[in-house]
């Protein structure tokens, strides 16, 4: 055996690549397969159907784009594939491939759909490839909606541009039984136009969401959309909920219901009223309508109640005392009416009415003559 052959023997057993794109090829043939091929180039060809390819049992990088593909099948024999690249072809469904069990990466974006075609996916497909599919390539397919990915709970990468999302509703139920994205491409489609779009799908997608639309994310972000979201809902849940009322007859006044509420509380609203004795009855303690629970991030306290026992001040009964209020109050009013009729010649000291001369009584000269009617006498 000469050398020339010998080399050539080893250069087939050694081969891991086989670089088959560009040639024009319309049939799958005339490959001889080996166990060291890893990698198999048929893209950019004329290929309308993937047939022969069994034997390439140790095949891990499959590339078909750019062929005449209309649909997927003989896959069954590659058990070990990786990667799948199917895009730029005529595929109108997504299926035949649950018995790929090492399958990580599908590439199917931009299929050439006639006329008003949709593309499609099987369920079963998705389900089996629910536990190992990572990377998910489904770009410029005119999708309406993503709810048949909802499945892929192990997909990391979803590359999505360039589709028919009209909302973010048409995304984010998805997106948020996807728990292990990381990376999501939704660019050129009508959704990204929403109001807060992007806090929305963060929101979403959860804690793990590294990269949406070629930016980062960062943890600070991803917090204040996280209780940004939160509050909302807070919000949307205290506008729907109805006030809670003691009394439902409807008879009684406001005032009265929230007296009722605030003394027969059971201890939690007048603490310090010393349990209903005296009658008292404080309305700012009353209870609110609006009851919040513990973990709630409007935390809302009702008031506390006083320090010490509130003590209720009896009204005045002193004759002595009621007699000089009124007096001196009679003064001040007597006074007023003198400034306002200067020409009036009575004026009222101590309650008793006395005349006074041509020039007018000023107020100091009143309280200097008060002041001194009121020093005691001393008798000799």
């Amino acid at each position: 055996m000469t050398k020339q052959k010998v080399f050539s023997k080893k250069a087939k057993t050694n081969l891991t690549h086989l670089y088959l794109n560009d040639k024009n090829m319309t049939k799958i043939s005339n490959i001889y397969p080996t166990k060291n091929i890893l990698v198999l180039y048929l893209h950019n060809n004329q290929l309308s159907k993937i047939e022969k390819l069994g034997a390439f049992a140790h095949l891990t990088h499959l590339y078909l784009q750019w062929n005449n593909l209309r649909k997927i099948e003989n896959l069954e024999g590659l058990k070990n594939l990786k990667q799948l690249y199917l895009g730029y072809n005529k595929i109108t469904r997504l299926e035949n491939l649950g018995s790929l069990k090492k399958l990580e990466q599908l590439h199917i974006e931009r299929q050439q759909l006639d006329g008003a075609a949709r593309f499609e996916f099987d369920p079963e497909c998705l389900c089996a490839l629910a536990n190992h599919l990572k990377v998910l390539n489904i770009k410029k397919l005119k999708l309406a909606n993503i709810d048949a990915l909802e499945p892929l709970w192990k997909l990391e990468i979803l590359l999505a541009s360039e589709n028919n999302f009209k909302s973010t509703d048409d995304i984010t139920p998805v997106i948020s039984a996807l728990y292990s994205l990381r990376v999501l491409d939704l660019q050129g489609c009508a959704a990204q136009r929403d109001v807060h779009y992007r806090e929305k799908v963060t929101a979403a997608a959860g804690h793990k969401l590294l990269l949406l639309d070629g930016k980062m994310i960062s943890q600070s972000t991803r917090n204040f959309i996280k209780n940004f979201q939160t509050v909302k809902l807070e919000k949307q849940r205290r506008a729907n909920e109805k006030p809670k009322t003691a009394d439902t007859g409807g008879s009684k006044s406001s005032f009265e219901s929230v007296s009722e509420r605030s003394s027969g509380g059971g201890g939690g609203g007048t603490a310090g009223s010393g349990g209903g004795t005296g009658g008292f009855v404080d309305p700012f303690s009353a209870v609110l309508p609006h009851q919040f629970p513990g973990n709630s991030l409007f935390q809302v306290s009702t008031r506390r109640s006083p320090a010490c026992t509130r003590i209720l001040r009896k009204p005045i009964k002193s004759p002595l005392l009621t007699k000089t209020m009124s007096a001196n109050f009679c003064d001040e009013m007597a006074f007023r009416s003198n400034e306002l009729h200067p020409a009036t010649t009575v004026v009222m000291l101590q309650g008793k009415e006395i005349k006074a001369g041509a020039p007018p009584v000023y107020k100091d000269k009143l309280r200097a003559h008060r002041k001194i009617q009121s020093l005691p006498t001393i008798d000799h």
